[in-house]
């Protein structure tokens, strides 16, 4: 029977269907896919939730590899001279190891050291169902990963992802009970779409893509919270193994700080006008999987000024790119480049 797909994104790519040659792709490229797909754009999609308009061209890039990387998006801005006093820490997608141990670059974890909150996407689920080619399965290993980095309960997570039903809501309850049990605090669900992690600190959590029907995901922007504060959107956002944001990636209004998921790859960040800083997505922090299009990521730190009257208020955002290698032992994280970029001093309207 074809289900009728919400907007989400097929990561499960071409497992469920048997597809062409990429020699049937690679004559016409990825934009004659674009063209021949129109035909069927407005037809169901049984296999994934993107339009086959979107369906083809994201399989041709995830099986041919990443376009050409860009010499560096590494960032390091400057936005008040002032005594930090809070440091927040942001990864990409922690994706299921299958059987390989997670290992960190000495620059990686110094990195992260000094962070008192490190955030990232959880993009997979627990369950005691059979793994199947292109879900999304969590083993206790992850765990153990990224304890390597912080302890445990100074990570906040967001299960608001196209994989968060794969195995189906009670598995997506099961495993945010098992999040819960192991100190980590996330957010991302229908009943938890926010999490205030400090005084005046809040992140918000939702999802365009959802890989199966399912309740319990969070879906849209609640908006941000009216209370005074720092408020930081995770939308899990774009489409797959593109470098650059599409035009309908509109920053949320109200939020500082926005920092995205679900492209695999690193995307730019971007200090706006009116002193908001959106870093489009930061890709993949870790996985088990070896296709050459899911081994890139960045890294985000955030140094907060704080007091008893103002709103928390940005000081330093550094943007660092990482790589992931992987064997069929490991998954290595390492920083791209070892030398931080230029400071960058941006003034601002603090009418703004």
């Amino acid at each position: 029977m074809i289900r009728s797909f919400q907007r989400g994104a097929c990561s499960r790519g071409a497992g469920h269907f048997p597809l062409p040659p990429l020699s049937a792709f690679s004559t016409g490229h990825e934009k004659r896919i674009r063209l021949s797909s129109r035909i069927v754009s407005s037809m169901d999609n049984p296999f994934g939730p993107y339009s086959w308009g979107e369906f083809f061209p994201m399989v041709w890039r995830r099986f041919t590899g990443p376009s050409p990387r860009p010499p560096s998006l590494d960032r390091d801005l400057r936005l008040r001279a002032v005594e930090p006093d809070c440091t927040l820490g942001f990864v990409g997608d922690i994706c299921p190891l299958f059987g390989r141990e997670a290992r960190f670059g000495a620059g990686v974890q110094d990195f992260l050291d000094d962070c008192d909150v490190v955030v990232g996407n959880f993009e997979g689920i627990f369950s005691e169902r059979a793994w199947r080619p292109f879900l999304m399965k969590h083993k206790p290993d992850i765990f153990p990963a990224l304890a390597e980095l912080r302890p445990l309960d100074r990570w906040v997570v967001s299960v608001a992802n196209n994989h968060a039903t794969d195995y189906g809501p009670d598995a997506l309850r099961r495993t945010c009970r098992r999040l819960d049990r192991h100190g980590l605090r996330w957010l991302g669900t229908t009943d938890r779409p926010r999490l205030q992690i400090a005084d005046g600190l809040t992140v918000t959590a939702w999802t365009w893509w959802l890989n199966r029907e399912g309740e319990g995901v969070a879906r849209t922007d609640p908006g941000a919270p009216d209370a005074p504060g720092l408020h930081i959107a995770l939308p899990h956002w774009g489409y797959e193994h593109e470098r650059t944001p599409r035009p309908e990636q509109t920053p949320p209004a109200g939020y500082t700080l926005t920092t995205g998921h679900h492209t695999h790859l690193p995307q730019p960040l971007e200090a706006r006008d009116d002193g908001r800083l959106v870093a489009y997505s930061l890709g993949n922090f870790v996985t088990g999987k070896q296709l050459p299009v899911l081994g890139e990521g960045a890294l985000l730190k955030v140094d907060l000024a704080r007091s008893k009257t103002d709103a928390p208020a940005v000081v330093q955002a550094r943007f660092r790119e990482i790589t992931l290698h992987r064997t069929r032992q490991e998954c290595h994280v390492a920083l791209r480049h070892a030398a931080p970029p230029e400071p960058q001093c941006l003034p601002l309207d603090e009418g703004a």
